[in-house]
């Protein structure tokens, strides 16, 4: 019975290790606990030795290990290793005080030797390295120096040699030292080797000194820096006379640098030295290619006129007798300096052309900006602005001439003269910075501008109460407009508007005089109302505000009265004429004068009256003419019927007896 109990806690123990094998896995693959996959402290049951020679008393419970064991051998399955062996059938043992108290020390003794083990055997702690201590042990400090080395970062090596480089035989680590040394050593000229491969020569020999005279391969290392430190002064000659070469656009002298490069031994020269020097001469021969076209751009055929090429071409030929090169005068026009900044724009940055095309922009663009500031001295703001908006971003004058376009937009809103532009205009103009060369400039207009903003203001008003249209606004809007000066651009507009409500206020006033005098003719067409009316109206010449409509009214007026003035004349002539006394009624008619209304009527009664007398004059010429041919006078008779004239009603009587008596007169004269 007892054997089979002793064989049942034997299996219960079996059970148990295995579920304790079971949780074991089952914890550290859900990362429940870190455990390694194999550790020595759990699938062994050999002692460890304490390599760092921690002793302490709490060393068990700072073991990983042990305390991962823990978590998984709890109390339940403790108790149930336990349980069965409660079931065993042990007999009682009966013990005297000197047999228990040997029994305690026994125990004790044993107790204490357990410990000891289970101390010896535990894992130190690994060293945070995070935060290395002035009191952390060389160990520590070794450790943390071969965890930094790892990651072949060189300040981390340079760290780790500086650590060991001075440790001597004498020290407990030196062994373990001097093989991480040599092996750190090894990796500091592997990264050597990668920068030199790299072209970062200077960096190469720096990591390499790093290697201190303890490192057992310090003389092959030094060997080696010695090789890198000619290459090194080698480098920097050639690659001087390189770059003075390209500076000068030598390229011959810089392709026969690249050949003798590419002749030499070692993949540094001939691999990659030769490679980034060949790239380099492309890249700056291509970046003078492009200068040159952008020069060339500025002395295109059609840029200029034909005595403006005629100049550069002769300025080039002087040049090149006196060994210089010539610096052409640039065009006028801006269309060439915008694309031979484009083109320059285009030049590689990492050359040697770039400075120059870059100098040769600013140029430009200070050239267009002067273009611009000829346009605005002409007053051709817009023209200004076209230009000088050419001017590109990256250049240091671009400030400038943006205030230049702020300044040229001012002006050509203030030139619409008008309050909001004027408004508009100053507020472009505050945007010029005092930093601008332009800003005294820039004040200035702004006050001239500010002053004409009042002026404007004032002709606002005046046109405002002016729309009033009545004599004591349109006097008030003169009174407000003769504030402004007329010397000023607001007072020159501002005199055609004083001279317009001036004439609005003559035309009010000649209006209320024509009404006037029409309200006294509309009384009657007495001669005193017509000569009141034409005396309060006559004043008013043509040439003044309603001057024809007054003139045609004083004109129909003064008509009247003189037809009122002269009809008694004129009848009083008409009754003498009928009377027969054609002469005295001439003598009245003629006292109208000319100009009259009835001179005209008058003259045409003269005109007939006049007739009338002519007539009888002539009857009586005629009838002496025949009394005298009646006598026998013939001759005498014809020479005074002649004297009547064409116009006269007898005429043609006259002339029958003149042809009569001229026949009796030629048979007297054959005969004779």
């Amino acid at each position: 019975m007892e054997n089979s109990n002793r064989q049942a806690i034997g299996d219960r123990v079996v059970s148990v290790w295995k579920k304790f094998q079971s949780r074991r896995s089952s914890a550290r693959d859900s990362g429940e606990v870190d455990l390694p996959a194999s550790s020595p402290e759990l699938d062994s049951d050999e002692p460890l030795a304490d390599r760092s020679g921690y002793s302490s008393a709490n060393a068990a419970s700072q073991n990983p290990a042990v305390a991962a064991m823990s978590k998984i051998f709890d109390k339940d399955l403790f108790s149930e290793a336990v349980a069965p062996i409660s079931k065993l059938n042990l007999p009682t043992v009966t013990l005297n005080p000197w047999s228990a108290f040997w029994a305690v020390l026994a125990a004790m003794v044993g107790g204490t030797g357990i410990t000891s083990y289970l101390l010896l055997i535990a894992v130190p702690p690994t060293p945070t390295c995070q935060g290395i201590l002035p009191v952390s042990t060389d160990s520590e400090r070794l450790y943390c120096a071969q965890v930094g080395a790892d990651t072949q970062e060189i300040p981390k090596l340079r760290a780790a040699v500086n650590l060991v480089k001075d440790w001597t035989d004498r020290h407990p680590l030196y062994r373990e030292s001097q093989r991480l040394l040599k092996e750190w050593s090894e990796d500091l000229t592997r990264a050597g080797r990668k920068q030199l491969n790299a072209g970062q020569i200077d960096k190469a020999i720096a990591t390499l000194k790093i290697i201190p005279p303890t490192s057992p391969i310090y003389d092959r290392t030094q060997e080696t820096l010695a090789k890198w430190s000619v290459q090194s002064k080698d480098s920097a000659s050639i690659e001087a006379k390189f770059e003075g070469a390209m500076k000068t656009g030598d390229w011959n002298q810089a392709f026969v640098i690249l050949q003798s490069v590419q002749r030499m031994r070692g993949s540094y020269w001939s691999g990659f030295k030769y490679d980034k020097m060949s790239a380099k001469l492309a890249i700056e021969r291509d970046a003078w290619d492009k200068l040159q076209e952008a020069k060339d751009a500025l002395v295109e055929k059609d840029s200029d006129d034909y005595n403006t090429r005629a100049k550069r071409m002769e300025l080039a030929v002087k040049a090149a007798k006196k060994g210089k090169e010539v610096e052409l005068p640039l065009p006028q026009q801006p269309e060439p300096i915008v694309k031979a900044m484009k083109l320059a724009n285009l030049i590689d940055p990492q050359s040697y052309a770039y400075l120059e095309g870059q100098t040769l922009r600013s140029k430009w663009s200070r050239h267009l900006v002067n273009l611009s500031v000829d346009l605005y001295k002409q007053q051709n703001f817009n023209d200004a602005i076209a230009i000088v908006q050419k001017v590109p971003q990256d250049v240091s004058i671009y400030a400038e001439a943006q205030d230049w376009v702020k300044l040229n937009q001012a002006h050509v809103w203030a030139g619409k003269r008008h309050l909001l532009a004027t408004i508009d205009a100053i507020d472009r103009v505050k945007k010029i910075p005092k930093t601008s060369p332009i800003y005294t400039l820039a004040r200035t207009k702004q006050s001239n501008w500010q002053s004409m903003l009042k002026q404007q203001t004032q002709l606002q008003w005046a046109r405002t109460i002016a729309n009033f249209q009545q004599p004591a606004t349109l006097a008030m809007a003169i009174e407000t407009a003769k504030q402004v000066p007329a010397q000023s651009e607001v007072g020159q507009t501002i005199q055609s508007e004083v001279v317009t409500w001036n004439r609005q206020i003559e035309t009010i006033d000649n209006r209320i005089i024509l009404a006037k005098a029409r309200q006294i003719v509309n009384k009657g067409d007495s001669l005193g109302n017509l000569k009141a009316a034409v005396k309060l109206a006559g004043k008013i010449t043509k040439d003044r505000p309603l001057g024809e409509e007054i003139t045609t009214a004083v004109a129909e007026w003064t008509e009247k009265i003189q037809t009122i003035e002269d009809r008694p004349i004129l009848n009083n002539a008409i009754a003498t004429a009928q009377g027969g006394n054609f002469a005295g009624a001439i003598e009245i008619a003629n006292q109208i004068a000319p100009g009259r209304s009835l001179y005209r009527e008058a003259q045409a009664e003269v005109r007939y009256w006049s007739l009338e007398l002519q007539e009888i004059a002539d009857r009586r010429t005629l009838e002496r003419a025949i009394n005298i041919y009646r006598q026998g006078k013939i001759s005498t008779a014809i020479d005074l019927a002649a004297t009547i004239g064409r116009r006269s009603p007898i005429y043609g009587d006259a002339r029958s007896y003149v042809a009569n008596w001229r026949l009796l007169l030629t048979p007297r004269s054959v005969s004779n």
